[in-house]
């Protein structure tokens, strides 16, 4: 059995603390829910009250009796985990006094929500030790903090600053982008800057220094082939990793030519022009047809109308003619018979 081992029993048969107590916003929370909340919600059932008090404390007291595996709880915790275990706790609680729940209702709600607490400790905690250390190469700092007492403690794992060179190609006026991230930098704690430098006769230049982890030069040419060197620096400005570039710029390959310079021979006769051999072929204008037909168009379309309006200005005409006509016939008819 290791010493940590033996040192966690020890530290629990003393009195241990769970890693939610570090965490000053969740204990005034809890002491909110318990001091006030349930005093006021449960004034009238003592027992019911006693019974949520203590299931609350019990729970977040245990946290820190989970199983002893070096795999999966270590007792000590960051402040990303820590501060992640304490907003599942405080949305927890504000759920549960922003409703009106009551008597076995209430019960279930805070029991539901306190076995809730224990399963998200249990599933966030492993992620520490994969953290632990994950760095191939560099400086990597972290800040843990101790289940037990709280007490917060800076550490660094070092595995040299170099991390290697990267070989990079791009062809002319394509942009040449340096990245400098590494997968560990964003685990590791606190401000993190990044400088660029341009290596030269063994000299290094810097270029820029700041938080964004990559740098871009736009439309590369062939000066821009050479070294590079890009520095992660701690929050103290010391470097914590090292990146070497080998930067070559290409000549452009495979560019399409869509228009080319004219190309002015003395030779007599007609001027001649240049055409790419991967420029689209010509086509036809078809723009003054399209004209001619939209005009032609409309002239027809106000012939026909000016034709449809006679033809029915005619027929209305006719009609009233004939009815004159029968008007007439009828008053001679009229006369005829007197």
């Amino acid at each position: 059995m290791s010493w940590l081992v033996f040192w966690l029993i020890a530290q629990m048969i003393a009195g241990s603390h769970s890693c939610l107590k570090c965490s000053k916003d969740a204990m005034a929370l809890k002491d909110e829910f318990k001091n006030e909340f349930l005093e006021r919600k449960l004034r009238a059932e003592p027992d019911l009250k006693k019974k949520l008090q203590e299931l609350v404390d019990n729970t977040i007291e245990g946290l820190s009796h989970q199983r002893i595996d070096p795999e999966k709880y270590m007792a000590m915790i960051d402040e990303t985990t820590l501060g992640i275990l304490a907003t599942h706790f405080k949305r927890s609680m504000n759920r549960i006094m922003e409703n009106d729940f009551e008597d076995g209702q209430l019960f279930n709600e805070v029991n539901w929500s306190l076995q809730k607490l224990t399963t998200t400790f249990q599933e966030i905690m492993p992620a520490i030790t994969k953290l632990h250390c994950s760095n191939e190469c560099g400086v990597m700092m972290y800040v843990s903090i101790n289940c037990f007492n709280c007490v917060t403690r800076s550490h660094s794992c070092n595995k040299g600053i170099y991390c290697g060179e990267r070989r990079i190609q791009v062809e002319m006026d394509e942009d040449l982008i340096l990245d400098c991230a590494l997968r560990w930098h964003k685990a590791s704690h606190g401000m993190k800057m990044y400088r660029f430098y341009r290596v030269v006769n063994g000299k290094q230049q810097v270029m820029t220094t700041g938080k964004d982890s990559f740098l871009v030069k736009k439309e590369a040419n062939s000066n821009d082939t050479g070294r590079y060197r890009c520095e992660m620096l701690d929050p103290e400005g010391d470097p914590a990793s090292r990146l070497e570039f080998h930067v070559v710029v290409l000549p452009p390959v495979g560019k399409t030519t869509w228009f080319t310079r004219p190309h002015i021979t003395m030779m007599e006769g007609s001027l001649a022009l240049g055409v790419s051999s991967r420029a689209p072929p010509p086509q036809e204008d078809w723009t003054a047809w399209i004209v001619i037909g939209s005009t032609g168009g409309v002239l027809f379309l106000v012939v026909a109308g000016f034709v449809f309006y006679y033809r029915r200005k005619n027929k209305e005409d006719e009609e009233e003619d004939e009815e004159e006509d029968k008007e007439s016939e009828s008053e001679s008819s009229e006369m005829v018979e007197m």
